[in-house]
């Protein structure tokens, strides 16, 4: 008979058993988590935001959670991911705009953060300032040209927009501990298990190790 074989042979306690004792063979002394990791700050990249160091707890306890540290390295993309696609406001972010996250206290849910963002606004500047900010490219603007800039930009509430940054950072820290919570799931399942026992050839010796205990 083969390994496997011989373990759909057992009881189904006995196969419980075996199943149990080794529940964490994918998850112990291995970083599970790096693939997890590597596609995240891919798709935090594709949205503008370039993540430094991520940190988890986990899993089914309180408390438990993800988060990471990073800024925005890319406001094109990032206010676009947000939903804005102004060009005064992208281009008084890429001028004047840093927003980055960090790790505090003692766990490591999206709560345990701490944001530092320097976003100035129109009420830093003077109207002519602000103008040649935004539009300091152009050698054929005009004073309504700067005008126009100027009051969509004082149209924004500059306060709502750290807020939505700081909530949308958290979002991705959920999404981050539920594609953890996934992948551990998956490593730890019964199908996954017997899968990694029988290709390290362990589940012949398990079993005989088993059929001794009971004999």
């Amino acid at each position: 008979m083969t390994p496997i074989e011989r373990f759909e042979a057992l009881t189904k306690r006995q196969q419980d058993e075996i199943l149990d004792k080794h529940r964490h063979f994918n998850t112990e002394h291995i970083e599970w988590w790096d693939a997890v990791y590597d596609d995240f700050k891919a798709d935090m990249q594709a949205t503008g935001i370039d993540v430094d160091k991520m940190y988890f707890s986990g899993f089914y306890s309180q408390g438990d959670g993800a988060c990471f540290e990073g800024r925005v390295d890319d406001w094109p993309k990032f206010l676009e991911s947000v939903g804005y696609t102004c060009p005064a406001l992208i281009t008084l972010a890429e001028q004047a705009w840093s927003f980055r996250v960090e790790h505090r206290g003692h766990y490591y849910h999206e709560n345990c953060t701490s944001f530092t963002s320097d976003m100035v606004s129109p009420d830093d500047y003077t109207d002519d300032v602000l103008g040649d900010f935004v539009d300091e490219n152009s050698p054929y603007k005009t004073d309504i040209q700067n005008a126009a800039f100027v009051a969509i930009l004082k149209g924004y509430n500059y306060d709502k927009l750290h807020d939505e940054f700081e909530q949308e950072f958290k979002s991705h820290m959920r999404d981050l501990y539920n594609r953890l919570e996934v992948e551990y799931d998956v490593l730890t399942s019964d199908e996954s298990v017997l899968e990694a026992l029988h290709a390290n050839d362990m589940l012949d010796e398990i079993i005989d190790e088993l059929e001794n205990e009971y004999a």
